[in-house]
């Protein structure tokens, strides 16, 4: 096992530079088959454009919504809501990109009712099920001759695509890579990692099967953690933070609490500094998974809490970005803290070596007043304290609170290791004595002061080997 997330680490690194710390926003190609959990999924996936690279949005259908929505035109109407808010986004980040380019990425995929397997109580969602479809004499799409396009460019970085629904799309373009491009068929499905909410269709048995080069991402606790009603007491959420004054866009979010059960497919790949999407089993805000046993490139998620443990991280980043969309200056809205460790974030180390790791925080934002009287406020008050207390308690309190922890799920030691003072930009520890190599993950996570308090995060990998 060891040597296979070894193996799966160099993979997945193609599309993260490491060694200069920097993530490389990952190629992103999302199916959606229209649902209204999807067309919420949809508002918060825009506000995330700017830390992928998206090379396609495809509309297709599933074994819930056979004849798909395209004919509604709802993504297109969330795109022209996405253009009123676009110059404030820029403000914030200036890599979101243009409404126009992401309206050249919309493409319509596989809508055929008779390609979808399955039905409404009892599609085909677990691994190693015989295969009901052939997709050999479906017709093309744009759809699934946008993906052969892609995957057929001379580019060697993963292109992570999303099954939101159905994944008949891919199937398709599987297939005609496969029987038209033979000498590059290997090369091109090698660089898919393809996140699947469910298997909605008969496409995922299919892949698994005839095209068993493609990593598939299989997730079932999406249900229960991101999907109808799974969220609870989250009304005001979407009451204050969407439907009240947060623009056009915002306004679009279709139901009246968070639903976005296709939302874990995209916050998978997010460089939130976690590196999840660097490996299936380090885990992240799009959940962990685990190899599924008689297959090289399957996985499926572990639990419903490898979802649960991030979400209030997602959705007060989420908070944050609503908030970019009415706020015309940079210094009026909050944006995350930056981490940079020093040094390499994959570090190899031998037992009982003292190990030391540092990380420079900054805080791009000035200290937000309102903020902290809102939480230093009360407690100040039963002191006798006013308003006037703030400039002295700002000047007093950090802009962010540090704090590493040991992610212990994700490395395979599974020993606890004693940080010196978990609460500073530095640590120290020393290795474990180990008889076979052995993983250590380590997450600090820096949170700073503003509203919403927004929490950034960089994850170090501590390879240990034995003294002999």
């Amino acid at each position: 096992m060891k040597k296979i997330i070894f193996a799966l680490t160099y993979v997945f690194a193609i599309s993260f530079n490491i060694l200069a710390n920097q993530p490389v926003k990952p190629r992103v190609i999302a199916m959606t088959d229209g649902e209204v959990d999807d067309r919420c999924s949809m508002v918060r996936f825009l506000l995330y454009t700017n830390d992928m690279n998206l090379e396609a949005i495809i509309q297709s259908n599933s074994a819930y919504q056979p004849k798909g929505w395209s004919s509604e035109k709802w993504i297109e109407q969330q795109i022209d809501a996405y253009e009123q808010v676009y110059q404030n986004l820029k403000t914030h980040d200036s890599a979101y990109p243009s409404p126009d380019f992401i309206r050249s990425k919309l493409l319509i995929g596989d809508e055929d009712t008779t390609h979808v397997v399955g039905d409404y109580n009892s599609p085909a969602r677990i691994p190693g099920l015989e295969p009901v479809i052939d997709p050999a004499n479906w017709a093309d799409t744009p759809g699934s001759d946008k993906i052969v396009e892609i995957l057929l460019e001379d580019d060697p970085r993963l292109v992570y695509i999303q099954a939101w629904g159905g994944g008949n799309t891919a199937a398709r373009a599987f297939y005609k890579l496969k029987t038209q491009y033979p000498d590059d068929y290997k090369r091109a499905v090698s660089k898919v990692v393809m996140y699947n909410i469910w298997y909605q269709d008969g496409a995922g048995n299919y892949i698994e099967k005839y095209h068993p080069e493609v990593t598939m991402l299989l997730s079932h606790y999406f249900s229960g953690t991101w999907d109808y009603g799974s969220q609870r007491y989250t009304k005001h959420f979407v009451a204050d933070y969407l439907h009240k004054n947060h623009g056009p866009l915002a306004a679009l979010y279709s139901q009246d609490y968070i639903s976005e059960g296709d939302s874990p497919a995209f916050l998978y790949i997010l460089g939130n500094g976690l590196r999840g999407y660097e490996n299936p089993t380090w885990g992240g805000w799009g959940g962990r998974f685990y190899k599924v046993d008689g297959f090289e490139n399957v996985y499926r998620d572990l639990d419903k809490g490898s979802f649960l443990r991030w979400i209030e991280y997602a959705n007060r980043d989420f908070e944050a970005r609503l908030k970019w969309c009415v706020t015309d200056k940079y210094e009026d809205a909050n944006h995350k803290p930056n981490i940079k460790i020093v040094g390499e974030l994959d570090r190899t180390v031998k037992s009982g070596e003292l190990v030391e790791i540092e990380a420079e925080i900054t805080d791009p934002d000035p200290v937000d007043l309102d903020a902290l009287w809102e939480k230093w406020g009360p407690s100040s008050i039963q002191r006798g304290y006013d308003k006037s207390i703030l400039p002295a308690l700002a000047a007093r309190l950090p802009k962010f609170s540090p704090l590493w922890w040991q992610y212990v799920e994700a490395g395979s030691y599974q020993g606890n290791i004693k940080l010196s003072d978990p609460a500073q930009n530095k640590i120290q520890f020393v290795a474990p004595q180990v008889n076979n190599p052995e993983t250590i993950h380590l997450i600090l996570e820096a949170k700073d002061a503003g509203s919403p308090g927004l929490t950034a995060f960089s994850r170090v990998i501590i390879t240990v080997l034995p003294n002999n």
